[in-house]
């Protein structure tokens, strides 16, 4: 599969349909299990109308882990089976219960297994997050608090 990435201002952020995150708990990889699959993924989601990005991340992230304070980074655009995806690395500060969704369970490892639904994805935003890292182009990020619904983030 080719794999094109984009910078943060190539494409305009209202094409973006879905997020993807890297999310770090105590230095261990949270990977989530969807209801409806058998297999592991990262998490991450479709896109409500009206959120900004950036609320799409914070609200999926909650949703399929739990985490309510946490810092997330954008990493870059990609493109997906004909739709734009935004992916960010998060480290999660504090996670609380998981709420009703179509997630079964969470579980933290230490690094990104073999057999991932989508996995060929997840290892090139690994890549990505390095490149960004070595090359020092430093990651905005931003701090967010999912219990205060009144924070608005937008970049």
């Amino acid at each position: 599969m080719d794999f094109l990435w984009y910078e943060l201002d190539d494409i305009l952020h209202d094409k973006i349909t879905f997020v993807v995150m890297i999310a770090k708990y105590k230095n261990e990889l949270i990977i989530i299990r969807n209801r409806n699959r058998e297999v592991w993924e990262l998490p991450g989601g479709r896109r409500e109308e009206g959120e900004f990005i950036i609320e799409t991340a914070s609200r999926e992230l909650y949703e399929e882990t739990g985490s309510i304070i946490f810092e997330l980074s954008p990493l870059g655009i990609y493109a997906f089976h004909d739709s734009y995806g935004m992916a960010f690395y998060a480290e999660v500060e504090e996670i609380d219960e998981l709420p009703e969704s179509e997630i079964a369970e969470i579980r933290l490892i230490k690094s990104l297994p073999e057999g991932l639904n989508y996995g060929e994805v997840y290892y090139k935003m690994y890549e990505r997050l390095d490149l960004v890292r070595r090359t020092n182009k430093g990651l905005k990020t931003y701090k967010i608090n999912y219990m205060d619904r009144s924070a608005k983030y937008e970049f």
